[in-house]
């Protein structure tokens, strides 16, 4: 082979090489900006993505946020909303101002009403929350406690303008029986001073006196109010043994228990009547609805009292006589009512119940009789009883 013909091939063979390195290198450059275009996109796509997140997060900032430029949004905000609104302005005030002006506002808030420096916080919201509801249930109970003064300040009002009326409407009634004015905060007295009034020139003006001069007794004795629930439950349980306290939850148990309470302390005052009427039947009576009411037994008991015939006269023998019930206040009758009780409370609570039926109760006749002469209203000075009032349910009327 000639020299010019290795030169040909050779330089075909070369032609070829440089045909296909430059296909080849075109191929790489379209790959390269085949994957420049891939890269920008995605770049673009994330670009737009983030764009959006960040975008969302702000308006929920600015919801947040918003509202605390009011006044009247710090009047009902929750420790919840107020903890959320801080952390989000705090996150958000080195790039939004609408954030910056929340955080400063916040601030403020924080340190006039609730004495919180939220340089102090160090970015702890869980305590900001908890401190926010103690502070606001603090709050709410003074403004509760100053509602409540307000309130009672008006009732009290109410109350003097009523009784400076009835002090007008019952002067003279008020003189005839030396009723010191401050008695009629008692609704009890001002109905026994009208009915009074009224039965003046009539068979009924003695009975009407002396119904004032026996709630002139009793608020001497118990005060405008008359017993506290306490002083009930006390007396109750010394004289009843079972009494529970749950009883005086009961609004008809308490009110037996107050007419219980008058009756004795008019019979040991000696207002009484004659018979078996009047305050005798009135204290029997209130006796033995207490006796129904206080336990399950006790209806037994007051028929064991009354009606065993173990606790009766036995009639002679070979008689078919129904036995006598003993008399009440009789010695058989305390001596059955002591037997009944065996079993119900311990020796020292019985003979107490005994000796309260005997000596504090009095509801035997004998020491009922009504005195010869009614009793006249005692003159008491215009803040006789006053001091003794009990409120335990409000202020007095």
């Amino acid at each position: 082979m000639s020299e010019e013909h290795v030169e040909d091939v050779i330089e075909g063979m070369l032609r070829q090489s440089l045909a296909a390195g430059s296909q080849l290198a075109e191929q790489v450059v379209r790959a390269r900006q085949q994957y420049l275009r891939n890269a920008a996109q995605q770049s673009e796509q994330a670009a737009i993505e983030s764009q959006r997140t960040l975008a969302s997060d702000r308006a929920v900032m600015q919801s947040a946020i918003v509202p605390v430029m009011r006044d009247d949004w710090w009047e009902t905000a929750q420790p919840e909303q107020i903890t959320q609104a801080y952390v989000l302005a705090e996150a958000w005030k080195d790039y939004d101002p609408a954030a910056l002006a929340a955080s400063e506002k916040i601030s403020s808030e924080l340190k006039n009403r609730y004495g919180i420096d939220t340089a102090d916080l160090q970015d702890d919201s869980v305590y900001l929350k908890d401190y926010l509801a103690m502070a606001q249930r603090a709050e709410v109970t003074m403004k509760e406690a100053k509602e409540h003064a307000e309130a009672m300040a008006l009732v009290e009002a109410a109350q003097a303008e009523q009784i400076n009326r009835y002090a007008a409407e019952l002067k003279d009634e008020l003189e005839r029986h030396s009723v010191p004015p401050g008695y009629l905060a008692n609704a009890e007295m001002v109905t026994a001073l009208e009915a009074s009034k009224e039965a003046v020139g009539t068979e009924a003006a003695p009975d009407a006196d002396r119904a004032v001069a026996e709630r002139m007794h009793l608020i001497e004795q118990d005060g405008i109010n008359g017993p506290s629930l306490d002083d009930l439950r006390q007396e109750i349980g010394q004289n009843y043994s079972g009494a529970d306290d749950a009883m005086f939850a009961d609004a008809a148990f308490v009110a037996t228990a107050r007419d219980w309470h008058e009756a004795k302390t008019l019979a040991a005052g000696g207002f009484v009547d004659k018979g078996n009427t009047g305050l005798e039947a009135r204290y029997e009576n209130a006796e033995k609805e207490l006796f129904a009411r206080i336990t399950p037994l006790g209806q037994e008991i007051q028929e064991k009292v009354l009606q065993d015939p173990n606790t009766q006269t036995s009639a002679p023998a070979g008689k078919a006589e129904n036995p006598s019930t003993p008399a009440y206040g009789s010695q058989e009758h305390y001596e059955a009512f002591e037997a009944s009780l065996q079993g119900t409370g311990t020796d020292a609570q019985i003979k107490g119940r005994v000796a309260a039926a005997r000596g504090q109760a009095t509801p035997p006749k004998a020491a009922v009789e009504a005195p010869k002469k009614a009793p006249k209203a005692r003159k008491a000075s215009a803040g006789a009883g006053v001091g003794r009032e009990r409120s335990q349910s409000g202020p007095s009327r």
